[in-house]
């Protein structure tokens, strides 16, 4: 209700006035920014920012680590009361009481995750907005993560939708990394991956030697590898591809047998083009060292 007053307004019309708005009173000045257009015909509408409830923003999918990052935001009187961070799996296991993660957490970086993931929610706490809060310390990749669950989950407590904010963890685009030298063979690895729809769509994984030939064109190192391992390039590769779109997870991808060395590159190549890159939309190509 606008309350413009006017000097010449008779008493019984500033009754009118006062029982139909008179618990506003204190908000004149926010009325008259907006002339009362936009206030929600609504009573659970607070007077902070947001519209208070528990809003949860996750990703759509596991990471490369098989773990679920989500951020839970509980919002009282308007503002955020509490935000906490964690990453679960398909058993409802929480990361930070994963005790082989935490130690080695705590040996590079002198905190705990748990400690680590609750400054983050301190932080938010304090500023009252995802894309202000500082990135922890020794947790770039999830200050990363939370900020931008934060912010999706922010975006439904505007309006109060206590549904889940569903993020996808990869932007669609071609990823490309390979190694950073060629090996001791003479060949060098690589993998161009794609992501459409926010899913694995494509992927080729090969060796180029110094004259750019493709290991899986060579037809001698096939009749070497082939009698002696029971598979060779051409055919390794097509598997290891076909394994990664179907099941979309880099640590749901077997090993082949007789190309353990080839398998375990696919693994650290891919890992590197999904967790540094896609979910970032980094379509630069990456050199990673590759352990022999």
């Amino acid at each position: 209700m606008k309350k413009a007053i006017l000097v010449s307004t008779v008493v019984l019309l500033m009754a009118a006035l006062t029982a139909c708005g008179g618990n506003k009173a204190n908000n004149n000045a926010a009325d008259g920014a907006d002339n009362g257009a936009n206030q929600p015909a609504t009573t659970e509408t607070t007077a902070g920012t947001y519209v208070d409830g528990t809003y949860k923003g996750i990703y759509d999918r596991k990471d490369v680590r098989n773990w679920i990052a989500y951020v839970e935001i509980t919002v009282k009187d308007g503002k955020v009361e509490k935000a906490y961070y964690d990453y679960t799996n398909e058993n409802g296991d929480l990361r930070t009481n994963d005790e082989n993660y935490s130690k080695a957490f705590e040996n590079a970086n002198k905190m705990t995750p748990r400690e680590a993931f609750d400054k983050l929610g301190e932080n938010l706490v304090s500023v009252q907005a995802a894309d202000k809060v500082d990135v922890v310390s020794g947790a770039t990749h999830s200050s990363r993560n939370f900020n931008e669950l934060a912010a999706a989950a922010l975006e439904k407590a505007k309006t109060g939708d206590t549904s889940d904010a569903v993020v996808n963890l990869y932007e669609d685009g071609t990823y490309k990394v390979e190694a950073d030298a060629i090996d001791a063979h003479g060949w060098k690895p690589f993998i161009e991956l794609v992501i459409k729809d926010h899913k694995i769509d494509s992927v080729n994984f090969d060796y180029v030697n110094e004259e750019g030939a493709m290991k899986t064109e060579n037809a001698e190192y096939k009749a070497a590898m082939e009698p002696q391992s029971g598979t060779y390039p051409e055919k390794y590769t097509a598997e290891l591809e076909q394994q990664l779109i179907d099941k979309q997870l880099i640590g749901d991808v077997d090993v082949i047998t007789g190309a353990t060395t080839s398998s375990n590159n696919f693994h650290a190549l891919v890992e590197v083009a999904l967790d540094d890159m896609a979910e970032i939309g980094d379509t630069s190509t990456k050199a990673i060292t590759i352990a022999e």
